[in-house]
């Protein structure tokens, strides 16, 4: 931006809880005029609104991987409770581990790698 003598003007209405947080916002400036001209310098509208679509993104996100852990993590405590209860009993065999615990494990694993595959593509987004 090239400095000079400022001429021009620009009005702006503001509510009075909008001026106290502009007159906040300023202290750190030598004049609110700078504080917000250095905001519209350092502003980049393409990059703020892909930054809050990935937000966006993320927090739908989360809320589906929580939603998705919750369901698995209830299934597998049943399968591990009642490995357990076989266990005291001295019952728990090696094909109700291949048929039942390992292929949840599995699960969670694979919903694990996705989780963090989709986070780090949203985090690239946000970082860029």
């Amino acid at each position: 931006m090239r400095k000079g003598k400022k001429t021009e003007l620009i009005k702006v209405r503001l509510s009075s809880t909008e001026y106290e947080m502009f007159s906040e916002k300023s202290k750190s400036y030598q004049s609110m005029s700078g504080m917000i001209r250095d905001a519209v310098t350092k502003h980049n509208a393409i990059s703020s609104k892909s930054k809050m679509e990935a937000l966006a993104e993320m927090t739908h996100l989360y809320r589906k991987f929580i939603r998705d852990l919750a369901l698995l993590g209830g299934n597998f405590n049943q399968l591990t409770r009642h490995a357990n209860e076989l266990a005291m009993s001295d019952m728990l065999t090696q094909t109700y581990f291949e048929q039942y615990i390992l292929p949840e494990v599995t699960k969670i694993n694979l919903l694990l790698k996705h989780i963090r595959r989709e986070t780090d593509n949203v985090a690239r987004k946000i970082v860029r």
